[in-house]
Formats: structure tokens, C-alpha cells, sequence
């Protein structure tokens, strides 16, 4: 999935150090957020406002949307 908008929230977490991978191969939107290293995992937006921004830059509806942030993936990149 490449759109524009999703590419410019893409651009945005990416100026602060974080990796956004959509994963829309389900009946649900996986939205997975990376940390770079010495970033801060836990210095995003709450969630429910995370999916409106991905449900505005995808057309897909926000309670359709699951997502992963930093603290919520481990160093071997599997959830914890």
C-alpha cells in the first residue's frame, strides 16, 4: 500500500526516528511503529489517535486498524 498521505506520515515518523510498516494482507490493517535506536518508544501519540491519522492516509476505518508501537516489540523484532 503507497499512497501519499501515507507516505507523508511515513516522512513525519521518520524525521523523529521512528519506522512505520503497514502490513494489509488481513481483513484488518497492521500498523507496526519502530523505534530507532535512542529514540523514545514511548513518546507517540495515543493510539486512538495514531489509527485516525493511519485511517485519514490509508481510507481504511480506524477500529479496522491494530498497532504495534516500540514498547510493544522486542529486540528480536517479535512482540512481547
Amino acid at each position: 500500500m503507497t499512497t501519499q498521505p501515507l507516505d507523508d506520515l511515513r516522512q513525519t515518523l521518520a524525521a523523529d526516528g521512528y519506522i512505520l510498516t503497514i502490513d494489509d494482507s488481513g481483513d484488518r490493517l497492521e500498523a507496526r511503529i519502530r523505534a530507532e535506536d535512542g529514540v523514545c518508544g514511548d513518546c507517540l501519540v495515543p493510539k486512538n489517535l495514531m489509527a485516525a491519522m493511519l485511517s485519514n492516509a490509508t481510507g481504511t476505518a480506524a477500529d479496522s486498524i491494530d498497532i504495534t508501537y516500540p514498547t510493544e516489540i522486542g529486540d528480536d523484532g517479535q512482540l512481547v
